[in-house]
């Protein structure tokens, strides 16, 4: 069994020095990348978002690999914020090797949240051989959720369901996810549920699974496989978000997202 709370990023609480250390690498990338007219924030890159989206609202979107949904108690801007930081955490894990390891990525997709002001309230990961005959990948990961929910555990399962239902439904969000998994030689995939929390703050959950030597054929969230001896990896955690610690960073976000994290992005309905 691996646990990534053995690597100090999980331990390590949100510092300015950490973060102006970490963009400073965001930094050199960047000077070496032609300048162009900015974007409307995440959502301008949506194949079908509409001219004007803050008449739409920021939906359910699935970003890479992970679905996104949101507390209906979240505002607009906490919402397109957080699809900002996951779009930016998914695009540093897809600037890595094709041979790194999933505790690589998952080490990269913690360090990219944390710079962005996701201060980790809690991280495992775990590695094990499945004894089961069968898995279907949204309900594990259902249940990977419930490992780090404490109250109001129903709302946030249902919220997450959800969530699925409608890309269940989304020919073209799930030929992302399908391609982003076919990349990596892993079929991988998180739910990252973001809920109100007392006093208007935010937090982000996690519960990810990615299973490895698995051979499938598109859709294969829905799908019952046989996985009897089969590598998994389970990843679990709570987030909160510090919003100043983002404002400090926020423009190197979006101009990093506009350069480098295009085609990660698809939503699937408007609120």
């Amino acid at each position: 069994m691996v646990d990534i709370n053995d690597y100090s990023v999980a331990q390590v609480a949100f510092d300015d020095a950490m973060q102006d250390k970490y963009f400073e690498c965001i930094a050199a990338e960047l000077k070496n990348v032609a300048p162009r007219a900015r974007t409307k924030r995440s959502t301008s890159i949506l194949g079908a978002a509409p001219s004007d989206s803050s008449a739409q609202g920021v939906g359910d979107s699935v970003v890479g690999p992970s679905l996104v949904v949101f507390d209906q108690a979240l505002s607009e801007d906490d919402r397109q914020d957080a699809l900002d930081c996951q779009q930016f955490a998914e695009a540093q894990v897809r600037s890595l090797p094709k041979e790194a390891s999933n505790e690589e990525r998952y080490l990269k997709y913690n360090e990219a949240l944390l710079a962005v002001g996701w201060v980790t309230g809690g991280f495992t990961y775990k590695k094990y051989v499945s004894k089961q005959l069968t898995i279907t990948m949204n309900e594990a990961i259902l249940q990977v959720l419930e490992t780090v929910i404490s109250g109001g555990a129903s709302s946030v399962l249902n919220l997450v369901a959800s969530g699925f239902s409608k890309l269940r439904g989304d020919k073209d969000a799930l030929k992302i996810v399908d391609v982003g998994s076919r990349k990596n030689d892993v079929v991988s995939f998180k739910a990252v549920p973001c809920i109100a929390t007392p006093g208007g703050g935010m937090s982000m959950l996690l519960g990810g699974l990615d299973l490895v030597d698995k051979e499938y054929n598109g859709d294969f969230l829905f799908v019952t496989y046989k996985t009897q001896g089969l590598q998994i990896f389970q990843g679990a955690g709570v987030r909160k978000f510090n919003r100043r610690a983002f404002e400090r960073k926020k423009n190197m976000v979006y101009a990093y997202n506009d350069q480098f994290a295009d085609g990660l992005f698809k939503q699937l309905t408007d609120q």
